[in-house]
């Protein structure tokens, strides 16, 4: 069985999305060996892009019961992640590359260059609740 590396940055980033022009969106990194994706939350899901293109892959339902930072970093790692191991061996590192490849360069075209990605600083999520309130 080969060994799979497996990541989701605790850091929040804000990705570039392609709809029809380049979306600003912020969410998580996931890097399983060496493709990216972003993990984008929205109401009750998180919507899954290719990094390189932007393009999107899938839904996953987020449960009621995930409500802390830890909690959705383990949901990230446990089920959205193996989610996107299971859909890189059905469907194969070369093809997904490929259209990745295939969507930048459409995109590229109609819409310019994909804007930089950035990292913010998302601590303020992992502090505890001040009882003060303001």
């Amino acid at each position: 069985m080969k060994k799979i590396f497996v990541s989701v940055s605790p850091e929040a980033e804000e990705f570039y999305l392609l709809c029809n022009e380049w979306v600003k969106l912020t969410g998580h990194k996931i890097t399983i060996d060496d493709l990216s994706f972003s993990a984008i939350p929205f109401p009750n899901l998180f919507r899954i892009f290719e990094f390189e293109s932007g393009a999107r892959i899938f839904d996953v339902h987020v449960p009621d019961v995930i409500e802390s930072y830890e909690e959705t970093m383990l949901f990230l790692e446990i089920d959205v992640a193996v989610k996107l191991v299971k859909l890189i061996e059905h469907v194969g590192v070369e093809k997904i590359k490929a259209e990745s490849n295939r969507m930048k360069e459409i995109m590229t075209k109609k819409l310019g260059p994909k804007p930089k990605c950035e990292k913010i600083n998302t601590e303020w999520l992992k502090a505890d609740i001040s009882e003060t309130l303001n």
